[in-house]
């Protein structure tokens, strides 16, 4: 089972698998049970297509395959000892590549053994097609209490508002990913984690457990996905609805039984086609971000700014502040022009709202009056606007934050450059850098069309760079998920320029760039944005695939991993970049 992950043969449906959410002494307990000889469940796998070679999808099991596959790694202790690495011929070979490091105290040879030999027990369901596979998930997840009422909801159910639910709530929690189906050893570092596991999303760092409104266990058990399901409904529907259990089943299509689709299931689809799937994340985000700046502004915790005075949880007040905003500047198409005052009237209105301390169902007359209380209190900070949306003005914390995720599981589509400026004492700007910028931008363009690929410049893509910025600019980066966000618009102070004039001169130097396909340039050119990350500057080149490949200084060129290199004309290579566009795949 170790070699097949690691040929990544078993696959993670993001779809409808949670997270991975077990912590340490979870994962420590499994092992221990594998040491003592103990029974641990049979893993349930889907065979997806045809050949000995198929993929494996994970029905169940994923958190048990994780945790062995982490510890035969080294990536935590049992009792204090690390697997032996010399035990298993696979880890062995790794180890003596270099590719994974033995850490001490090491177990026993022979205990790591009984370890590697443990025989578990594997079912393979061959499904007929995806819903088959749905459909056993939610079967074998729906008894007991293994699952939340949300995640059971959440799994094996295809709509809109199911997949508007988790990709909003894997951008809040900075967990996202390019594609839904990825190998299952990519999964940990989406997982949520905490201080002892070196890799993830700690919990401490989610803004729902960073602002005191959703407790950590409420985070992993997907209590954040009914939050956003919750204000999703609210957003979409006129009147408001309640807020219940019976509510999100019934908007859900969720029962145990198979009885049709609901009339609500079937409405709030409608609502969404009407609204946009699209244009509702958006709109959900750029509210998001509003709040996350009034709360830089507040320099607080969103429960101390509020003070809610409900000990470590507030879903429903973030819930009530959430739709005031997001009614101001969507439904009543406003702009907040005072962030300030806004911060300031909203301080301490916790215990003014109409909401129950005891939970349970929350009326729409209850909610419906603390969001009008709130409008009303923050109204004068804002003003009528009738300009066309321009996502670019908004603040652009949580893109970022999104694109970066991603990178961190797909490199092939992503770059980032500190700046333009070399790190010297004289500062001139860097032609080489721009040409491999170029040359990036050509190669992601090949993966094929329709293909995005992202160059941030103003991000350091290590550490040493990001002391050099300290040290000659007086800037301190800021760190997210181990990039180094140093922002450009110091360049443009060297440059005397201010920040629009900067990214204006850098454009014009792309679009004549002497190695650089005039089309690309003119792509690159609509396609990309000047941007705000809390106060830095950053560039974002953007390019899309077209119909057909590009050449960079007449070479063609692509991208292998995080590395861009040259395709040998005539050769093998060249033709299946061609086949890529003949076949679009």
């Amino acid at each position: 089972m170790y070699g097949q992950y690691r040929a990544n043969r078993f696959r993670v449906n993001r779809r409808y698998q949670r997270k991975l959410v077990w912590n340490v002494e979870e994962k420590q307990r499994l092992i221990d049970s594998i040491l003592k000889g103990l029974p641990i469940p049979l893993v349930l796998v889907a065979e997806i297509g045809p050949g000995p070679d198929a993929p494996y999808e994970l029905i169940d099991g994923m958190q048990r395959l994780n945790a062995i596959f982490a510890f035969i790694e080294n990536e935590y202790p049992v009792s204090g000892y690390y697997f032996n690495l010399d035990s298993l011929a696979d880890t062995k070979l790794l180890k003596d590549e270099g590719e994974l490091a033995q850490h001490v105290p090491t177990l026993d040879r022979a205990s790591s053994a009984r370890v590697a030999n443990y025989a578990i027990a594997m079912s393979i369901f061959r499904a007929r097609d995806s819903s088959s596979v749905d459909d056993v998930f939610r079967r074998i997840n729906s008894s007991g209490r293994r699952l939340s009422r949300q995640e059971l909801r959440q799994a094996g159910t295809t709509s809109l508002l199911a997949d508007s639910v988790r990709l909003i709530s894997s951008n809040v929690r900075t967990d996202t990913s390019p594609d839904d189906i990825l190998p299952l050893r990519v999964m940990p570092k989406l997982s949520i984690t905490n201080r002892d596991l070196p890799y993830g999303v700690n919990a401490d760092d989610i803004f729902w457990v960073k602002h005191g409104i959703l407790r950590r266990e409420e985070v992993r058990s997907s209590q954040d996905e009914q939050v956003v399901l919750d204000i999703l409904l609210d957003a979409l529907l006129d009147p408001i609805p309640n807020s219940g259990t019976r509510i999100r089943d019934a908007y859900y299509d969720y029962s145990d039984m198979e009885d049709g689709s609901s009339k609500e299931s079937e409405r709030i689809e409608t609502q969404i086609q009407l609204y946009g799937s699209d244009k509702l994340r958006d709109h959900f985000m750029r509210t998001y971000d509003e709040i996350r700046a009034l709360l830089e502004v507040a320099n607080s915790k969103f429960t101390n700014w509020i003070d809610t005075g409900s000990g470590g949880r507030s879903p429903r007040a973030f819930h009530v502040v959430f739709m005031a905003i997001f009614e101001l500047l969507f439904k009543d198409r406003m702009s907040l022009v005072d962030r300030n005052l806004a911060a300031q009237k909203l301080s301490g209105i916790g215990a003014s709202l109409n909401i129950s301390p005891r939970g349970g169902d929350w009326s729409s007359t209850a909610k419906r009056q603390s969001i009008d209380s709130v409008k009303g209190i923050v109204r004068d900070c804002f003003q009528a606007s009738t300009a066309v949306e321009d996502y670019s003005q908004y603040t652009w914390a949580s893109q970022l934050e999104t694109l970066l995720s991603n990178a961190v599981v797909e490199q092939q589509l992503f770059d980032c450059k500190q700046g333009f400026l070399v790190l010297g004492a004289n500062r001139p700007f860097d032609e080489e850098a721009l040409s491999k910028i170029c040359r990036t931008l050509t190669a992601m363009a090949n993966r094929g069309p329709g293909a995005v690929g992202y160059v941030l410049v103003g991000v350091a893509d290590d550490e040493a760079d990001a002391r050099r910025i300290a040290t000659l600019d007086g800037v301190a980066a800021m760190v997210f998920k181990g990039f180094n966000i140093v922002g450009v618009d110091r360049e443009a102070i060297i440059r005397n320029q201010s920040s629009a004039d900067y990214y204006t001169w850098i454009m014009q130097k792309i679009r004549s760039h002497p190695k650089l396909d005039p089309q690309l340039a003119s792509i690159i050119g609509a396609e990309s944005k000047v941007a705000s990350y809390h106060g830095k500057i950053l560039i974002s080149l953007r390019v899309m695939g077209q119909s057909n490949p590009f050449f960079f200084d007449g070479a063609l060129v692509d991208r292998v991993g995080s590395e861009t290199i040259t395709i040998p004309a005539g050769g093998a290579d060249f033709m299946r970049i061609f086949s890529r566009f003949q076949t679009g795949t």
